[in-house]
């Protein structure tokens, strides 16, 4: 990995805080969702999982935003990264409950990279606020 950092260290530290925010804040979101849904009984139940879905694609921006916004460079490799790490982590949880590996599971992959690596450009962006003495 030292080509993506030009001989830095990968800043694993910042990448394990990132995805812990990460995993709280999907955690977060799908508690809301969760309680926003009980409420309407007129969602169906095949709707679910791609429900849940969309609260961990912002779980997995909000991860990236923060490593990104930390480390003010290679935003896109590190959103890359805080995206597979939150997916491997849903997966083996999926996987010890005794959840199948299906298509689900491919576009779980796919939301969870692309909503990173969009995190780590926005978390890149981030303009810094001016402050006036």
């Amino acid at each position: 990995m030292s080509g993506f950092f030009n001989g830095q260290k990968l800043p694993i530290k910042i990448i394990l805080i990132g995805a812990g925010i990460a995993a709280a804040v999907m955690l977060l979101l799908t508690c809301a969702v969760s309680a926003v849904i009980s409420f309407i009984s007129a969602v169906p139940y095949s709707a679910m999982p791609y429900i849940i879905l969309i609260a961990d694609a912002g779980g997995a921006f909000c991860g990236a935003y923060f490593i990104a916004s930390v480390i003010k460079s290679r935003g896109l490799i590190l959103g890359l990264i805080c995206g597979l790490i939150l997916f491997i982590v849903v997966l083996i949880a999926g996987l010890s409950t005794g959840e199948t590996i299906t298509v689900l599971t491919v576009l779980k992959l796919i939301v969870f990279l692309i909503f990173g690596m969009l995190g780590g450009i926005a978390g890149v962006n981030k303009k810094e606020r001016i402050r006036i003495k």
